[in-house]
Parts: structure tokens; sequence; C-alpha cells
């Protein structure tokens, strides 16, 4: 129990700490880099936790139905064939196994939902409301530097801990509403103060970054929560749009006002969002589209290879990824997998509200929460379709632990009949071990030996003898082409 019992906080944690600390893990290691650290610790510890409990139990809660387990085995079936025929195998094993670590991490956090729901969960919440709040005082401190300078900033220099300020947005994308659904859970509480302030700078620095896919992908969200859900999503809905309302107003006082009052202009992105849209609308991504479109056409059945993106868009030096999961998941691991995996994708938010079934009229807490998980969830895939969150290490983090949650609580929603023990035979748990050693042998030998030395492995794949302006395109490390 001792595996299970670690899961959820191991993910928060690490997610946590992967975004406020300030120092290097190693020489020359930036932000990306750090948070690759974390996430590839908190992957290891999964398999060792995984590894531990299929050596002491015979048995597992099954917490889905056969045809959802089908899909997602066929999917990692096929990237595993996948893996062995591209270009670089090590590559691509490294991208298999680190997605199928993330699904161990997710499985171990839903099973200790599905026994600890209500306090687990709301612990959980706590501890990402702690770890955002954290998070603030560091933004409040280059606030304080950036004002106290007196010259007119960068707006990108106000978000601290993050090679790039739209990676941000993407832990944003899942842990906004999580933040909102704090709020819901501790209504009359004494913490509810604390996640009001919370959740309405976490609006706050949305605005500042302007993000949109994350505004577009929380709106979808919303509207599919109300159009499926409708009256009991009601305290949601109010709580998102009164958050967001008091988060628009502490921006419009410190990134406005303030520097207005000190003859500078106004900080962050948001005034400038409307003319980067009609002068870019795709931000540059029909390139990388097309390319991504291009060798899913020329690779249907096998895709070029998990993480393959970086090798066969390098010369187009604008991404190692196609910043939409559809065209990656379907150039990299082949169009059967893809509909594998939106198959499992379908299932899964169906399972979630057929719960709504199970929920008392009157349970308005467990309503808001099932309103919670599907806004998150179809903000993700919304916010996905143009983005890079399911490459980024952290917010492939807070997807796992969103997904663990969401799995976890609809299983201790579910009457208990559809929740059934399945016995493990010795050659399965057998089977088990030796995928996940597999698993950490791939993971470490997609790393090494560049973990040595990633400044020179960086320098070295911006190809400068090749392209006039070479930027770092982050997939594994901040170098992300090889």
């Amino acid at each position: 129990m001792t595996s299970k019992v670690t899961a959820s906080y191991l993910i928060v944690i690490a997610g946590v700490l992967s975004t406020i600390l300030v120092f290097s893990v190693a020489p020359g290691v930036g932000f990306y880099d750090n948070q690759r650290f974390f996430e590839t610790l908190c992957t290891l510890l999964t398999a060792i936790f995984s590894c531990s409990y299929l050596f002491r139990f015979a048995s597992f809660l099954r917490l889905c139905n056969s045809n959802l387990i089908s899909q997602i085995l066929l999917f990692f079936l096929l990237g595993a064939v996948s893996s062995i025929f591209a270009h670089s195998p090590r590559y691509a094993l490294f991208e298999w196994a680190n997605f199928l670590l993330l699904l161990a991490m997710l499985y171990l956090v839903a099973l200790e939902l599905a026994t600890k729901n209500t306090p687990l969960l709301n612990q959980i919440l706590r501890l990402c409301a702690l770890g955002c709040a954290a998070y603030i005082l560091l933004e409040i401190i280059v606030y304080m530097a950036l004002i106290i300078k007196g010259t007119q900033p960068p707006n990108e220099s106000f978000i601290f801990g993050f090679d790039n300020y739209r990676f941000f947005n993407h832990v944003q994308t899942i842990t906004l509403p999580l933040l909102a659904l704090l709020i819901c859970r501790s209504s009359g509480s004494k913490q509810n103060i604390f996640a009001w302030a919370v959740t309405s700078i976490w609006w706050t620095l949305l605005f500042v970054t302007a993000g949109r896919g994350t505004f577009i992908g929380l709106l979808a969200g919303m509207f599919v929560t109300w159009f499926c859900l409708r009256k009991d999503a009601l305290q949601w809905c109010r709580t998102m749009l009164w958050s967001a309302l008091i988060g628009l107003g502490i921006y419009i006082l410190f990134y406005v006002l303030v520097p207005l009052s000190l003859g500078l202009q106004p900080f962050g992105f948001l005034f400038s969002v409307v003319d980067r849209t009609m002068e870019n609308p795709s931000s540059s991504r029909w390139a990388l589209w097309a390319r991504a479109w291009e060798l899913m056409l020329a690779h249907p059945w096998l895709g070029v290879g998990p993480l393959h993106f970086a090798h066969y868009g390098r010369d187009l030096q604008l991404g190692a990824h196609p910043h939409n999961w559809i065209l990656q998941i379907g150039c990299e691991w082949g169009i059967p997998a893809l509909l594998c995996l939106m198959a499992a994708i379908g299932l899964g938010l169906k399972r979630l509200l057929a719960v709504r079934q199970y929920l008392d009229t009157k349970d308005v807490k467990n309503h808001t929460t099932l309103a919670a998980w599907l806004t998150i969830g179809v903000a993700i895939l919304v916010d996905g379709l143009v983005s890079g969150l399911i490459v980024m290490p952290t917010s492939q983090l807070w997807i796992a632990l969103y997904i663990g949650c969401a799995w976890g609580w609809t299983a201790s929603m579910t009457p208990a009949a559809q929740v059934t023990t399945v016995r493990l035979s010795m050659t399965m748990r057998v089977g088990g071990i030796v995928i996940l050693l597999a698993s950490i042998y791939f993971l470490f030998n997609g790393l090494w030996p560049e973990i040595l030395n990633l400044p020179a492995y960086e320098e070295q794949n911006l190809q400068k003898e090749l392209y006039p302006h070479p930027l770092l395109r982050p997939r594994i490390w901040a170098g992300g082409y090889f």
C-alpha cells in the first residue's frame, strides 16, 4: 500500500518543484532540462513502485472495461513496433517508455482515489494550491524587482521558471480548473479564501501571458460542460467566471494602472493579442502541420517513430513537435495507433459522463467535481490542437495527475459491482515486471550519454553550419533535434 499512497503526492511535488527550483540540477542546465530531470525521477520511482506492487500482490482493481484496456494495450503495442523500425530506435523507445510509465503513474493515482476518494482528493487539491501559491510568491518577487528597476521590462521576464512562458500556459490549462475545484469543494471552510486568492491570481498570470491556446481550451471545456451537464454545472461555471473577473481586475491594477502611473507601457501580452492574431493567426504552425501531414501520409501504418518529428522536421527550424496532438501521434505512431488513442479517450469520457446517473441530485460537491473533470479533459484536447502540452515534462506530469484523479474518482462514484478485482497469474506479474524494467532501460538509454554534458549536446544541435539563426527546440532536452 505504501507505493500507492505515495504516487499522488509524488506527482504534485515533482510538478511544483520543477517550476520553483531556482538552481540548476546540473552545470549549464536550464529550466526545461531541470523539469525533464524531475519528470524522469518521477517516472523512475513510479516504475519501482509498480514493480513492488506486482511483486507483492496477486490482484488489482480493474477500474475500466475490457474495451478501454484493449485500446490502450494496442496503442502501446503499435508504438513499440513503430519504435523498432524508426530512424533511431533509441530515441523512439525513450518516448514509448516515458508514455508507458506515465500511464503506470496515473493508474497508481487512480487506485489511490478509488479507495480514498474524498480525503485524498482534497489533500491533492490543497497541495496543488500550495504549490501554485509558492510560485506566485516568486512571481511577486520578480514583479517587485522589475518595478524597482524603473525601465520597461520585456514581457517574457514576468514568467519565471520556464524557458518559454508558453510552457507555463500548458501547466495552467490543467491547474486553473483544479484550483477552481478546490474553491467549490472547500466552500464554507477557512481555506476557501486562500483558494479564491490563489485561483484569481493564477488567472491574472494567464492574462499577463495571454495564452490563446489555454483560453480557447478552457472556454471550450466550459461550453461542453454546460452543454452536457446544464444546471449541474452552474456553481462550477460561476466559480470559473468570478475568479477570472477578479483575476482580470488584479491584472488591470498591477499590470496596467501601476505601470502607467510610472510612465511605462502596460505589462504583458494581453493588449497585443488581437494584433498578433491578425498578423499571424496560426503562430507559424502551418509549416509544422503541413510537415506532420506529409509524414502521416507517407508512413500511415506505423508512422516515423515516437519522438521522430524532431528529426524529420528539423529543417523547418520551427519546432521539434507539430504543436497538434492528433498530427503528432498520427505522424509519429501511425494512424492505427492514433485511432486506438482516440477510441480510448472517447470511452474514458463516456464513462466519466456516465457517473452522473449515480450522483444524488443534491450532491452539489460531486456534480461540481464531475464538471471540473470534464472541463479539464476538453481543455487539454483543445489546447493540444495548437500547442505542445503533451510534450513538455511538467505538463505531462499534471496531465497524468488529472487523468489519475478523474479515473479514480469515477471508479469511486461507480457502483462496486462494476469495479471488479482481477487476479493476476504469475506469468502476468513477471511479464509486467519485465516490461517495467525494460522501460527503465529504454528511459535511461535515451538520456545517455547526452545527460553527461547537456550544454555541449545542445550547442551541437543548434546546427549553426546549416541554419543562420538556430534556436533550441525542446523535446527530450532543450536541444530537441537529433
